[in-house]
Parts: structure tokens; sequence; C-alpha cells
């Protein structure tokens, strides 16, 4: 089905999407742990890597809110433990840095720039994020007209804010609004909950798992998101 006659903005997925996301948050924790064994190491002699990771998920259940801005999550953990052994925060602003200039460091599926290169010609493109990735630093910031995140909007995907500030932003409706994206629940959901269309990308060929509802469209790559929109 040819729609390229009525979309004139697609919002995109980072994260699973565009690259692998698990080997780049395992390579970024695993590069802020070797920073806190050299610079705080009572931390370190005190909590495994594992250790911390759960930490860091019992601080957000306790804060539900730190859920829309990962960001914030992980500085406020490294707060909490300042406070439990007794350091200062003047480590937290570089500690941070050092987690997050490492979890730019992504490796793009083979057919994110040939497919973007061609996209970007015809539509309008908005990166949209529940995590803190960040489309300059890894290298697509030309690609795209704007990103939108969780902590800009205050509220993760599947909720409709990001999506809804995305067409604001460019002055698109939903009926000219196409969202690619790999989770059934976040991308898909969202974008129903927006009005929009979507294209579900199955990269590892599983079963859909929801049956309440279901994409618009299913591509294995996004050479299928240029048959859907420019054959």
């Amino acid at each position: 089905m040819n729609v390229r006659s009525q979309i004139q903005l697609v919002t995109i997925d980072l994260d699973d999407t565009l690259w692998p996301c698990m080997p780049t948050i395992m390579h970024a924790e695993n590069t802020s742990y070797a920073w806190l064994q050299q610079n705080l190491p009572d931390i370190t002699s005190r909590y495994s890597i594992d250790d911390l990771r759960d930490k860091r998920k019992a601080l957000m259940r306790q804060q539900p809110d730190l859920v829309n801005d990962l960001s914030a999550a992980r500085r406020a953990h490294f707060r909490e433990l300042a406070d439990e052994l007794g350091y200062h925060y003047d480590w937290i602003d570089e500690g941070f840095k050092v987690f997050h200039d490492a979890r730019q460091k992504v490796e793009f599926y083979a057919d994110v720039i040939p497919v973007l290169e061609r996209l970007q010609a015809h539509f309008k493109l908005v990166a949209l994020t529940n995590g803190n990735a960040d489309i300059e630093k890894v290298g697509l910031g030309e690609f795209f007209d704007l990103q939108v995140s969780a902590a800009d909007v205050a509220a993760a995907k599947p909720h409709p804010a990001m999506f809804i500030e995305a067409m604001n932003q460019l002055g698109m409706k939903p009926e000219q609004t196409l969202h690619v994206g790999d989770h059934e629940v976040h991308d898909i959901q969202g974008a129903r909950h927006a009005g929009i269309r979507s294209v579900w990308i199955n990269r590892q060929g599983t079963e859909w798992q929801t049956a309440d509802y279901s994409a618009d469209f299913e591509i294995a790559d996004l050479y299928g998101l240029l048959k859907l929109l420019m054959d």
C-alpha cells in the first residue's frame, strides 16, 4: 500500500530501531563502572555493576517520574550513592558525562544511513525516544528536523505527548504523520493514542504479541519503509 500522497512527517524511534540498544547500554554502564572504580572505589567495592543497576531500578520504582527522564534518574542515583557514602556531589556532573558520552557510541544497522538519506529529501523526520540518546552526538543530526524525548514532554511513550509535540512543532496533522518503531507498546500503542498510523519494524522476525491492536504496517528493515512510502 502506498501512503506517500498523505504522509509528510515520519517520526522514528531510536533504540532497537536504528541501532541495537542493549550492547550500547552495556558499553556505557561498563565505562561508567570503570570510571567509578578509578575515582570512587568505595562505591565499587560495595556494589557490583549488577547491584548498581538494581539499586537504580529500585530508586525509579520509588520515584516513578524518573522514568520520564533517564538522565535525571542516573543523576539521582549518583546523589543517592553520594549521600550513602558521605561524598560531596562535586563528582556527579563528570560521572554522568562519562556515562552519557559512552551511551552515544552506537552501531547503526546497515540500512539506517542509506534510508535516512533518501527519506530526508521527501519527508520531515523527527526522532522520538524514551531514552537519552542524542541524534547529534550519535551522528544522525543532519537527517532529522528535530528530536523529542520523554524528558522534553515529561511523559514517556506510549503516552501521546511526544507524538503530539512533534506534530505541533512542524505544523502537521495526525493523518499526515507516520511513526516507525520496534516496540509494540511504546511505539505502536503510543502512535494509536496519538491518532497516527504506525509501522512496526520487526528486525528479529518475532510474532506479534498483543491481541487488542496491531500496527498498520510491518516491515523487516528500513528498506521496507522506502517501499511503503516511495514505490
